[in-house]
């Protein structure tokens, strides 16, 4: 699926949002859950081009953008990937 995320609802989010939160664009791969990565799985992930990794997310832009809708995805990285010690 091409532009998933509406670009013009991105590009205003990044230009709204707070220096201090870090805002930066990135690839949120969806995974179905419900458990953490392992290392192995994050690196690979890693190499496949994440920059996030959820389980909702994808599904639930997915289906909004079936219905039609414009859809932004907004995540708050709460916990680094195991064995990711360099980001």
């Amino acid at each position: 699926m091409t532009d998933a995320y509406d670009p013009g609802l991105r590009r205003m989010a990044l230009a709204l949002a707070p220096k201090e939160l870090q805002a930066r664009p990135g690839v949120y791969v969806g995974v179905g859950g419900p458990s953490y990565e392992t290392p192995a799985e994050c690196r690979l992930l890693r190499r496949l081009g994440a920059d996030a990794v959820g389980m909702s997310t994808v599904s639930e832009a997915s289906a909004a953008r079936h219905l039609g809708l414009r859809v932004l995805g907004l995540s708050l990285i709460t916990n680094s990937a195991p064995g990711d010690d360099d980001d």
